[in-house]
């Protein structure tokens, strides 16, 4: 069955933030009006040590559209959601995010664009051009943003895009590494602060 939606939650070692991370994104996708379409909530465990995976399995009990991806290599998360996701449109995440961002970037979609991205954040896409470009990339979130940037501009195209929320010195620092691993080779390292 095809799906209108796939939330993919990228994680690694998020036991103290899984949980909300889900809810929101259920929260958001059930805002928006989708209550009536189906939807999936795709969690890709990269081969977490801590009891991340216990969590989504206590919380698949309770949400039937969770679907948990265990024991992916690290930087490997992004190829094995572009392999499974089944919606029309992607929303991928790998830490708690303002509802409000996630919110932004499906309406941009909604509206016509083929991708919105907040830096280090979100990236909504359509599922179509997910599926070109992310399936082969080793890498995270940012990786993943910037090699659908970078296909959107080869076609003469552009990506709604709006500005990272302020995160302070420290997370902006974190954020500038992380867009550059990809360039040096290391995109298999480009994860959250803190992970």
């Amino acid at each position: 069955m095809q799906l209108s939606l796939s939330v993919i939650l990228l994680l690694r070692n998020r036991e103290p933030a899984v949980t909300q991370m889900v809810r929101r994104a259920v929260d958001v996708v059930r805002s928006l009006g989708a209550k009536g379409r189906p939807f999936e909530l795709l969690a890709v465990d990269q081969t977490s040590v801590d009891n991340t995976l216990s969590l989504l399995s206590v919380l698949h009990a309770r949400i039937p559209e969770l679907r948990i991806l265990q024991d992916v290599r690290q930087g490997m998360a992004v190829i094995e959601a572009a392999r499974a996701a089944r919606g029309d449109r992607w929303l991928l995440v790998d830490r708690v995010v303002d509802p409000q961002l996630m919110t932004w970037g499906l309406n941009q979609l909604e509206s016509g664009k083929r991708a919105a991205i907040v830096p280090g954040e979100i990236l909504a896409t359509e599922a179509k051009l997910g599926a070109q470009v992310l399936g082969h990339l080793a890498g995270g979130l940012v990786s993943a943003q910037q090699a659908v940037e970078h296909e959107l501009a080869a076609r003469g195209q552009r990506a709604a895009w709006s500005p990272a929320p302020d995160r302070g010195v420290a997370e902006r620092a974190a954020l500038f590494v992380r867009q550059r691993l990809g360039w040096v080779g290391l995109s298999q390292l480009d994860r959250p602060l803190g992970t």
